[in-house]
């Protein structure tokens, strides 16, 4: 009888250490609470499997971070109920996917061209095929998803070469697709909105023809100021985001570099110099922020890069690696601007920043902040917050495209 006590108690503890591990607490606004926390214990559990398996010589933490990603894209993937007709192409030597209903009745139709996120590493056009469905289906357009190579096998600009390589191709063969070549979106979400504010940059570099929307999901935008207020908020692994400072240091160096010979600097705000910091403050502010999101805000005293780290950190200034540092007269060329962002999110302020900037230079943006959600969401069907929001903004995208 004690030994099965002694059995239970055990059990007991362990369950309560589990839970308590797995636990994460939500603001009072959040949406959906308990799903949220489920959320947010998944990918935990997610990342330290690859800690360990990594720790265990099993593989690289990025291959096995795929490997359970690719899992959970198999139990949520949806099957195609025959609404659309689903193509694999290869566009200019760049792997795409193509979604196209079915209903359509016009040679001219409106296409949007999706690069998905994942930190440039970890997903693929799979994890996000529901997504792409609900949106050709819902919007009732052709849309494009771009398998782009990712870091760290394929670090910057590999990922934005391909993404600007297969839009270029699909603007340019938009009829062959029964599309009107003058009414193409690109929309990207995380890093894929990094990639997608930087594929419409290029373009206008390229003289390439524009763009009728650029779409922006809780972009990624800058590797300039890593203490803005959202970082600060969300530092680490137990943040209530899972987007936070220490994963985006981590996926940032992984797209410039490859590997991570800055995560000291990065974590101290020290990878970029005063004189660069001087001279780009006038794009990355905190009175541009909010009044509501300025919370104390100190920055340690920034250097360059430690000796004999032989790095090249002016990737980080480059704007098709940190748009938010484009030039005024670039964003001014930039199609109209449809911007989400989430509450619960180290990416908030990026998104906030990119805002303010644009109104600042009279250019034509929606920018619709979610309260109460958490960075990716979107792809959360079992929120209905995300069910509700694919639908909105596909009807957004009816009447904008």
């Amino acid at each position: 009888m004690n030994t099965k006590l002694g059995v239970l108690l055990v059990w007991v503890v362990l369950g309560v250490l589990f839970a308590y591990y797995l636990y994460t607490p939500f603001p009072d606004n959040a949406k959906h609470p308990i799903k949220q926390r489920f959320s947010r214990a998944a990918v935990r559990l997610m990342h330290d499997i690859a800690m360990v398996g990594s720790g265990l010589g099993l593989g690289s933490e990025v291959n096995i971070t795929r490997r359970v990603s690719e899992l959970n894209t198999l139990l949520s993937r949806e099957p195609n109920d025959g609404t659309l007709e689903v193509e694999e192409r290869v566009f200019d030597g760049v792997p795409v996917r193509v979604y196209t209903p079915k209903t359509l009745q016009t040679k001219a139709s409106p296409a949007l061209v999706n690069i998905h996120g994942g930190g440039w590493a970890y997903l693929d056009i799979d994890g996000y095929d529901a997504f792409c469905q609900r949106v050709a289906k819902h919007a009732n357009i052709v849309v494009v998803a771009i398998d782009y190579r990712r870091a760290p096998e394929y670090p910057f600009p590999a990922p934005l070469d391909d993404c600007v390589t297969a839009l270029k191709y699909f603007m340019k063969y938009a009829q062959k697709f029964n599309v009107d070549p003058e009414r193409i979106g690109l929309t990207g979400d995380s890093a894929g909105g990094n990639l997608a504010m930087a594929t419409a940059l290029r373009l206008q570099k390229e003289s390439a023809p524009q763009l009728k929307l650029l779409s922006l999901m809780y972009p990624t935008l800058q590797a300039f100021d890593l203490n803005l207020p959202s970082y600060l908020a969300h530092p680490n692994r137990w943040s209530t985001s899972f987007c936070m400072k220490d994963t985006l240091i981590h996926c940032m160096q992984l797209y410039a570099f490859g590997h991570e010979p800055l995560t000291s600097a990065m974590v101290d705000n020290t990878h970029i110099s005063q004189e660069d910091r001087i001279k780009y403050s006038k794009f990355i502010n905190l009175d541009m922020l909010p009044s509501k999101y300025r919370a104390k805000h100190t920055p340690k005293a920034s250097s360059t890069p430690r000796a004999g780290t032989e790095v090249d950190t002016g990737v980080f200034l480059d704007p098709f690696f940190s748009p938010l540092l484009a030039s005024d007269e670039a964003l001014r060329r930039l199609p109209p601007v449809y911007l989400m962002t989430a509450d619960i999110d180290a990416l908030r302020d990026d998104g906030f920043l990119l805002a303010s900037r644009l109104r600042s230079l009279g250019r034509d943006l929606d920018h619709q902040h979610m309260e109460g959600l958490e960075h990716g969401f979107v792809l959360f069907f079992y929120y209905e917050s995300a069910l509700e929001y694919i639908e909105n903004y596909s009807s957004y995208l009816k009447a904008k495209l």
